[in-house]
């Protein structure tokens, strides 16, 4: 992922980046699966590192700091990056393609790190992805339907009838 990003950052966002909204987007995404895990391993460490007992705390305290500079090295980086896909496009269009990524990236390094699948049952699989593919079809849904230009006027008409 850090790969990915560095490639995503340094050359296809340059090159790129104005004219395929999915630069910014994948970036921000990416980026975004840092913050939620460092901030869910940030609340287990923080547990240990300041519970206050031997080696075991000290070696929390450091997971700590680094999960906190991670923290905040990403959100930094993420934000620069949303700003950058702001000026270039509608913020409609970016929060709702951003919204499905961020939260398709966020489930897999959640995951992928805190190996949840072990805990999850097949029912439980199937029905978080039905929700993923109801909110990614809503968000489609609602982009297409803010595109549309239909007025009081023509609903009046009927659908034959409109100009």
């Amino acid at each position: 992922v850090l790969l990915l990003l560095v490639v995503l950052m340094v050359w296809v966002a340059p090159a790129h980046g104005t004219s395929n909204i999915m630069v910014y987007v994948s970036i921000c995404s990416l980026l975004g699966s840092f913050t939620v895990t460092s901030s869910k391993g940030l609340g287990l460490a923080a547990q240990d590192a300041f519970s206050g007992g031997g080696p075991s705390s000290s070696r929390a305290l450091g997971l700590f700091l680094g999960l906190l500079g991670t923290l905040a090295v990403s959100i930094l980086i993420q934000f620069t990056f949303i700003n950058k896909a702001l000026e270039h496009y509608s913020s409609n269009m970016f929060e709702a393609i951003y919204y499905v990524t961020f939260t398709s990236t966020v489930l897999t390094a959640s995951a992928i790190l805190f190996r949840e699948w072990t805990t999850v049952g097949l029912v439980d699989c199937l029905g978080m992805l039905c929700g993923l593919t109801t909110v990614a079809v809503g968000v489609l849904l609602l982009r297409v339907s803010s595109e549309a230009s239909l007025t009081w006027k023509q609903a009046a008409k009927g659908p034959d009838k409109i100009d």
